[in-house]
């Protein structure tokens, strides 16, 4: 598959073609935060309106709708509201301690599942973003760069990257000296630097290399 370009827009060829298959509420699914060294990963599910007709939902905000790593901040809140107001949608997170205890990789699925089981009405199928699996037995389509070719994951990678965004910032006034608030918990420069002079904290990963290098000092949790 050829890499989307980054200006690209997602559309609706995934919903309509499981729309046809009889499935009515397809949700959207997405994750942000797999790759940080300290946080929660974070899932969200989208169930986006649709018209009388059946046909994909003609509100104007949802042509706007893109990767969430494609948009300014003000557009992912000013979308996420949107997306709150106007839809179906859930968002779930795992904690550093069970991403820890189970791998990152069985986190993401768990965040994701506890985002489709925490929707209002439960979705007929599933759209995902990447390769990924969510358990329960509903049918689902995995679609790599999801977030940037289908509308449902881009809209649940809004929401689940404003929580997680706005979930850091907080934990930045709990553990400051980490840059939290800005580096959202990846492993910068500032971040690798604070760990190394302050230690870890319990919002840290310490199944992640660079934090398990920090282990011999263990900040204030």
């Amino acid at each position: 598959m050829v890499a989307p370009s980054i200006v690209s827009r997602p559309g609706w060829k995934a919903e309509r073609a499981l729309w046809r298959e009889g499935y009515a509420l397809v949700a959207g699914v997405d994750e942000v935060g797999r790759g940080p060294l300290a946080g929660p990963v974070v899932a969200g599910a989208v169930i986006l309106p649709r018209s009388r007709a059946g046909s994909p939902s003609r509100l104007a905000w949802i042509g706007e709708l893109r990767d969430s790593k494609q948009l300014s901040a003000p557009a992912r809140e000013r979308l996420a509201e949107a997306i709150r107001r106007d839809c179906i949608w859930a968002v779930a997170g795992v904690s550093p301690q069970v991403v820890d205890q189970i791998n990152i990789l069985q986190a993401t699925r768990l965040a994701m599942r506890r985002a489709v089981d925490a929707l209002p009405a439960r979705p007929d199928a599933l759209i995902i973003d990447g390769r990924e699996v969510v358990e329960g037995g509903l049918p689902q389509r995995a679609i790599v760069d999801g977030d940037a070719l289908c509308v449902s994951i881009a809209a649940a990678s809004i929401i689940a990257k404003v929580d997680r965004d706005r979930t850091m910032r907080e934990l930045d006034g709990r553990f400051p000296g980490y840059g939290l608030a800005v580096n959202k918990g990846y492993a910068t420069r500032d971040h690798r630097e604070a760990l190394a002079r302050l230690g870890y904290t319990s919002i840290h990963r310490v199944s992640f290399a660079p934090v398990r290098q920090a282990v011999g000092t263990r900040a204030c949790s």
